[in-house]
């Protein structure tokens, strides 16, 4: 989502020069640049003035830290300023409720119904047993695509007919009953934020103990998001924001804009279609983020969740044995593949910014789809054994999976690749590589 604001900020921070002591000029220039990149990732210009102006205050006569150059003591003043327009936040679902009851609100197509199901499978990674409560009783089907989407990820359902605080109600006596600790309200939506929706939210909240208010907002809309944040803190009031589809092409001006204009905190992100792309929104995590130093936290987090570690164990003793087969490549391909797009992945690694352009324009996911479907065309031996595949092999496993059998050349030559780092983890000079690569070693590494 931020990837053309990295790319400027980047590019702006790079014209900064000069020692010792910052220059006006320095600072000038680069907060130029940053003021350009700002306005057109659709931040709102009132904000893109405060921010620069913060950020010129930090910098004025500062003297460049130890070890640091110019350009890197201007970034660390924009990463707190950026940590601060963000909204500093870094909490997730308030628990203290008995049950505790989340309210979503929003518009229609802002992703309530699909975000109520991945607020509950975050609230059970906490621990809690979450309920979800269908009170969109005006929008076709809904109801029946909330049912859907629990059940599917086995989530407790409830719905009901009448006026939503008498559901409600009902679904916060069931949720007792069945002894769950949290209740997600899947509310109405409307195409506009008009009276008759925020009149229905404002009974519904004065009638259930609502512990706490989420807006879910589409930041593809932009300024316009900011505008229904508005909207729904005067007529309903907030405890905070979800931004749904942060893993689009959005410019980040929503983002960006939300805390300075409404004053509430974006506490959650959308980051895919599956249930659990959703994570907390860290801000000092997606400040780095959006300057190009990675997240690397929230990429071990979703690891932690995707990957299996009895599987990650097994690929790792045969990496250690000297031997990959390709039933082990085709489980990393796997654990990897769930873990998300590899262009958001890139994004959270430290300089991954300047590998994306490797994987510009070519389709990853349908490439990991070529390849799964050539492991697949193997034999069981011929997958635990690749050195048996000979031309005439390589010709069936092509047609078997529609591909060329230069395209299971490749498939070869890459788990071959593969192999040799598997024998480097075999022996002690590869695993002292490996603690060197990471800064593990001892003095004189």
């Amino acid at each position: 989502m931020f990837e053309s604001l990295s790319e400027r900020l980047a590019a702006a921070l790079k014209k900064i020069s000069g020692r010792g002591v910052l220059q006006p000029e320095d600072v000038d220039a680069g907060l130029r640049e940053v003021r350009l990149a700002l306005l057109e990732a659709d931040v709102n210009f009132k904000v893109v003035k405060d921010f620069t102006e913060r950020v010129r205050e930090r910098l004025k006569g500062a003297e460049v830290a130890p070890g640091l150059t110019a350009p890197q003591t201007v970034v660390k003043a924009v990463n707190a300023e950026l940590v601060e327009l963000l909204g500093a936040n870094s909490e997730g679902l308030r628990y203290g409720g008995s049950p505790s009851v989340v309210m979503l609100v929003g518009l229609q197509g802002s992703g309530k119904t699909t975000t109520a199901v991945k607020l509950a499978l975050l609230a059970r990674r906490d621990g809690h047993r979450p309920l979800v409560a269908a009170l969109d009783l005006r929008r076709p089907a809904a109801v029946e695509q909330l049912r859907t989407l629990a059940e599917r990820e086995r989530v407790p359902f409830h719905s009901g007919a009448g006026p939503v605080e008498k559901i409600a109600a009902a679904a916060i006596r069931e949720a007792e009953r069945l002894g769950h600790d949290v209740v997600i309200l899947d509310t109405a939506g409307r195409l506009h934020a008009d009276v008759e929706l925020m009149d229905e939210l404002a009974r519904l909240k004065a009638a259930v103990a609502i512990t706490d208010t989420l807006l879910v907002a589409d930041s593809m809309t932009g300024q316009e998001a900011v505008k229904v944040g508005e909207a729904f803190a005067r007529g309903v009031g907030l405890d905070g924001v979800i931004l749904t589809k942060l893993d689009g092409d959005a410019r980040g001006g929503a983002a960006l804009s939300l805390r300075s204009a409404t004053g509430q905190l974006v506490r959650f992100a959308g980051t895919g279609e599956k249930a659990q792309d959703l994570e907390v929104f860290h801000a000092e995590r997606m400040a780095a983020r959006i300057l190009g130093m990675g997240d690397v936290l929230t990429l071990i987090e979703r690891a932690e969740r995707t990957v299996d570690k009895d599987k990650a164990q097994a690929v790792e003793r045969h990496m250690r044995a000297g031997h990959l087969s390709f039933d082990d490549f085709l489980t990393q391909i796997r654990q990897v593949r769930g873990m998300g797009p590899l262009e958001g992945m890139l994004d959270m690694i430290p300089g991954g910014a300047a590998l994306k352009g490797q994987v510009a324009g070519t389709d990853t996911e349908q490439e990991v789809r070529r390849m799964e479907a050539m492991i697949l065309s193997m034999t069981a031996r011929e997958r635990a054994h690749p050195e048996l595949i000979d031309g005439a092999r390589k010709r069936r496993i092509a047609r078997g999976s529609g591909v060329q059998p230069a395209d299971v050349n490749r498939l070869l030559k890459a788990r071959e690749t593969m192999q040799k780092l598997a024998k480097q983890f075999g022996n002690r000079r590869g695993k002292a590589g490996v603690a060197r690569l990471f800064g593990q070693g001892g003095p004189g590494w």
